[in-house]
């Protein structure tokens, strides 16, 4: 059959750009690439055909590893491509090896199944309504296998390909979650070795039908140094499923080949049978030959519970022993859950309530969870980064207050999201050990601040750092207004001895008689005092140059600090009654001058806007001033020849 339209060979070579589609349970249309002019075409540059490039002789490796940390270890085949013509270009490689360390982005195997449901979520706009996440058994070996099938907008033959390069993206819209153009590639390659992608899609009128196989295997095992991707396509505009022939029928059908000998299915009827699940648009994902972990079992359990998919290690973590009530309790509650159920875990990984979309995960609807909505005297704080260049969605309606288990069950943290994406669930933000902040939880959508590329963290900018500051001041301060509503008591006060190993002691002293003055009399509060202390002999300030000269003397980091007590001169207080301060004082302190700094730099940037806007209109004025002192001697000249 005829070429139909001037396009690369079906054996794609998998090469580096900046742009990626979607896939996997989500597929965003691009635009399609106009075929390129003569002026970039590189025409003289000698190709293999298919059949020459896939069928590169295997290398002698070692046995195939089936853990995903040590599938990358193998012996590389080298080969020495011809040189190209004279004036012509020569593209760079990737190497196999390459997909399996880039998939190392992905430590947490959950966060690589989100990646594939983000996909999925940015096809809403396209009108997808639903994904489903499920197990199949592969025929050839009973092997189970993991399925992504969303009914999203689908990929033409061209977006195919750009989906299984490396870089490529549309997902420009500030409501998409997908940006960086390596998710599909980083996500399948952590959960299992070898993907087939099936899409169909409508692109001017025109329905099409494509199949790519992205197989670490089949590279391994043939001893490919660049990373081959086979691909088919079929035109279906019409009754029938015409194959889209680009260079040769014989090329075409080695691919068919080399699809179905590395693929689950046996036969090209098969094949066309995965998309009956899809409809007329949409997309299917199979990944399979799942990674194991070190004792040679799935790393993904689906025996556990038919409704769900587990992680075999973190669920059975402390399953052989057995554990205190207190305990159980805490891992039954979701910030726990979270490690191990895949249901837990995508029931929050959105903030915003799906209206139309569905996450069906083995056959049944996930249920979104909001734990802002179960909370216990609930507040919403603003906060809007103070920067000198505005940014745009910088304000953070963070939703505070305590979960409903407190004070029996001790979890706290903030759930940060990013353009509605689950980032850091139950981010910690005060000290192991301090009783203040137990049971606190909040929630924030945090567009500001950038994930890093497997969304499970942020950058540590200037801006991570400061909202890090905000959250703990936020947490303490509703601490202190709210604690006594659900029956925390404050304990007693001491000093936080670091000597001891951080247990809370009584306060420290010189003499028999120090030992038994109370607790409270020998403590000063520098938050309450602060713009006293400004003035006395103990500055907060020079607490970090404190630690220091201890470190060096080899003394303890920090010790109690010596200041003042109320109703004592400034002089000094009186021999032998000290007074110490507690760690948690010295971080509300800090807290309390951080906050201090903020309002500074703000006031600054605000005056420095205003000195800005002046000057502008002084020189606005400058100039209107000079235009009329031109006009009245024009005026004057003009009455001047007039008389």
């Amino acid at each position: 059959m005829s070429s139909k339209n001037e396009k690369p060979q079906n054996v794609v070579e998998l090469t580096s750009s900046d742009d990626e589609d979607n896939v996997a349970a989500g597929a965003t249309r691009p635009q399609v690439n106009a075929p390129a002019s003569k002026a970039t075409t590189q025409q003289n540059v000698p190709r293999q055909s298919a059949a020459a490039i896939a069928s590169s002789p295997p290398v002698n490796e070692a046995p195939e590893s089936r853990s995903f940390w040590k599938a990358g270890t193998y012996a590389a085949n080298i080969t020495i491509k011809s040189t190209p013509v004279q004036g012509s270009l020569e593209h760079a490689r990737v190497h196999p090896k390459f997909l399996h360390s880039n998939a190392t982005s992905h430590k947490w195997a959950f966060g690589a199944i989100a990646e594939l449901l983000d996909n999925a979520v940015d096809e809403v706009q396209n009108g997808a309504t639903f994904v489903k996440v499920d197990r199949v058994n592969i025929m050839k070996d009973n092997s189970p296998a993991l399925v992504f099938i969303d009914d999203g907008g689908g990929m033409d033959p061209e977006s195919l390909r750009k989906c299984m390069s490396l870089g490529y993206s549309t997902k420009k819209a500030n409501k998409t979650i997908g940006q960086y153009g390596n998710g599909f590639k980083t996500s399948t390659m952590r959960l299992g070795a070898d993907v087939i992608v099936f899409s169909r899609a409508t692109h001017e009128s025109k329905s099409t039908q494509s199949i790519g196989l992205l197989s670490y295997t089949y590279l391994r095992k043939t001893g490919q140094d660049d990373v081959i991707v086979p691909m088919i396509d079929f035109d279906i505009s019409g009754h029938w499923a015409e194959p889209i022939i680009y260079s040769s029928q014989d090329d075409w059908s080695f691919n068919l080949k080399t699809i179905l000998e590395w693929s689950p299915f046996a036969s090209k009827s098969e094949l066309l049978q995965q998309f009956e699940d899809i409809g007329p648009h949409g997309t299917k994902v199979i990944i399979y030959n799942l990674w194991m972990n070190d004792e040679g079992v799935y790393e993904l359990s689906f025996d556990d519970d038919e409704e769900d998919i587990c992680l075999r290690d973190e669920a059975n973590s402390g399953s052989l022993k057995k554990l205190p009530k207190k305990v159980l309790e805490r891992q039954s509650h979701i910030s726990y859950r979270i490690r191990y159920s895949l249901r837990a875990y995508a029931s929050m990984l959105y903030l915003g309530k799906f209206d139309n979309f569905k996450i069906i995960l083995r056959g049944k609807p996930i249920q979104q969870f909001h734990i802002a909505d179960e909370l216990k005297f609930p507040k919403v704080i603003s906060y809007r980064p103070q920067v000198s260049a505005p940014l745009k969605d910088a304000t953070a309606e963070t939703t505070i207050g305590f979960i409903k288990e407190a004070p029996a069950l001790s979890v706290s943290g903030f759930n940060v999201y990013h353009k509605n994406r689950l980032i850091r669930p139950f981010w910690k933000v005060t000290g192991d050990g301090s009783l203040k902040g137990n049971g606190v939880v909040g929630v924030l959508e945090a567009n500001f601040i950038e994930p890093t590329h497997d969304k499970q963290d942020f950058e540590r900018s200037t801006l991570f750092v400061r909202l890090e500051s905000k959250l703990k001041q936020m947490t303490l301060e509703y601490w202190k207004a709210y604690y006594h509503l659900i029956g925390h008591q404050l304990p007693a006060s001491s000093t936080y001895n670091m000597e001891s190993g951080g247990s809370v002691l009584s306060p420290v002293g010189h003499g028999p008689d120090m030992q038994k003055q109370p607790a409270d009399q020998h403590k000063l509060g520098l938050a309450s005092n602060f713009q006293e202390d400004m003035h006395r002999d103990v500055p907060s300030v020079a607490l970090q140059g404190n630690v220091r000269h201890n470190l060096e003397n080899g003394k303890p980091a920090v010790q109690p600090i010596i200041g003042i007590a109320e109703g004592h001169d400034n002089d000094g207080t009186p021999e032998g009654h000290p007074v110490t301060i507690s760690a948690d004082q010295i971080c509300e302190e800090n807290i309390q001058l951080f906050i201090k700094c903020e309002e500074h730099l703000q006031r600054e940037t605000e005056i420095n806007q205003l000195i800005e806007l002046l000057e502008k209109e002084v020189t606005q004025a400058k100039l209107k001033c000079a235009k009329l002192s031109a006009y009245v001697e024009a005026r004057k000249k003009q009455k001047t020849m007039e008389q």
